[in-house]
């Protein structure tokens, strides 16, 4: 839920916010669906781990696991510079080096953890079919009804933050 549907949504918000009205909402939305999508990784990275280890079994074997791992990082990083990040610059003034190198970097992190996120559900999917013996047509079904979910939340991302760029730079 924190990959699929919170992240995409603060992702979303800060690319559609010529769509919201002027001033803080698009940035509250922003932070507000990060902070709950990094409230219930914890969670669940934590229950992860938790049931590994009562199954007996080795942590960070797999590739889910690893891939976990290093979004749990990743994510700890993209988190501590959202909230240490440099402030914005006064209305006419320019942004400094710092700050314009955080925006390159938030964004880099932010599309590198959601591709993760993507891949590492749907390994998840497919997990889970292992472990519980989910026929073959069930576990395929849930790959449709994901991967049509992906593919709308890919499109807003994409295509609504390529229109509103393409749209505020012919009007610059």
């Amino acid at each position: 839920f924190a990959w699929g549907v919170f992240v995409p949504f603060a992702v979303q918000s800060s690319l559609l916010r010529d769509l919201l009205p002027k001033g803080p909402l698009w940035y509250k939305l922003h932070r507000g669906f990060n902070s709950t999508a990094f409230a219930f990784f914890v969670v669940v990275f934590a229950i992860a781990v938790t049931f590994t280890s009562k199954e007996g079994a080795t942590h960070f074997d797999n590739k889910h696991q690893k891939m976990g791992l290093a979004m749990f990082i990743m994510a700890a990083f993209q988190v501590s510079g959202g909230v240490f990040r440099p402030h914005v610059p006064e209305e006419g003034q320019e942004k400094s080096v710092v700050r314009k190198s955080w925006e390159v970097g938030h964004r880099v992190l932010g599309v590198t953890l959601l591709a993760c996120g993507f891949w590492q559900m749907r390994e998840g999917i497919a997990l889970y079919a292992i472990k519980y013996s989910v026929s073959e047509s069930g576990e395929g079904s849930l790959g449709i009804a994901y991967w049509v979910w992906i593919g709308i939340m890919t499109a807003l991302i994409v295509l609504g933050g390529g229109y509103f760029k393409l749209k505020n730079t012919n009007a610059n």
